[in-house]
């Protein structure tokens, strides 16, 4: 029988709703439910955290988007390519893994920077691009 106490045993599926939530600023289930508009309920959410259920995809899309995570992070599980074309990918997403959101930003705002100055840019329509998005 498919129930979600057997489907997490077997498959290693650990949700971090709450985790992510209160990383994310939320400090009830209550104020996430708001913030999903309604569309879940306190309950619901209490039963994802505790592994009581199991959610749909759906449901699971809804929540790593308002939480800004992707559904890797929300099943527990640390997904990431073994390898990059360019090694320098690699050294710049784990960069990017240990900034929190402010970090983030200011490092996002600076690799813009880099993108409108044409000398560092592989095609100068790049440059216009990013000014323009």
């Amino acid at each position: 029988m498919y129930t979600s106490a057997n489907i997490r045993r077997r498959h290693g599926i650990k949700i971090r709703i709450k985790e992510l939530r209160k990383a994310a600023g939320f400090k009830s289930r209550k104020e996430l439910a708001v913030a999903l508009g309604g569309s879940y309920t306190v309950r619901q959410l209490a039963s994802w955290e505790t592994g009581e259920r199991m959610l749909s995809l759906e449901q699971a899309r809804d929540i790593a988007d308002l939480l800004h995570c992707t559904l890797d992070e929300l099943a527990g599980r640390d997904f990431s390519p073994a390898e990059y074309s360019d090694p320098r990918q690699g050294r710049l997403n784990h960069a990017w893994s240990a900034l929190n959101d402010v970090g983030r930003e200011e490092a996002e705002k600076r690799v813009s920077e880099l993108t409108e100055i044409a000398s560092y840019t592989l095609d100068k329509g790049v440059a216009l691009q990013a000014k323009e998005a």
